[in-house]
């Protein structure tokens, strides 16, 4: 492999590409921002246990609440948050 990989697929993968990031000195906003995204996009809106009675025309943005989306990314991968931040540490 060449550069840095379109998809990381595993916790391994996107360690490979912080490295070669580092050691070629190239990619690395690109990588950063990639991995703020795998950081934070761990949520999914659910309708509120009161709001489930409202018609859909009457719900708003506020009936729904953020809860964490098991089928995340990082979840899937099994990578800490502690991990991505040393990552994106290291690529600063």
């Amino acid at each position: 492999m060449v550069g840095i990989p379109k998809y990381c697929q595993t916790k391994k993968d996107w360690q490979n590409a912080v490295d070669y990031a580092v050691k070629h000195n190239t990619g690395k906003t690109e990588l950063y921002s990639r991995l703020q995204h795998l950081r934070d996009d761990h949520y999914m809106n659910v309708l509120k246990e009161e709001s489930k009675t409202k018609p859909v025309e009457e719900q708003t943005p506020e009936d729904y609440e953020p809860v964490d989306n098991p089928a995340a990314e990082k979840y899937r991968i099994g990578i800490a948050d502690e991990e991505i931040e040393n990552m994106m540490e290291a690529l600063k």
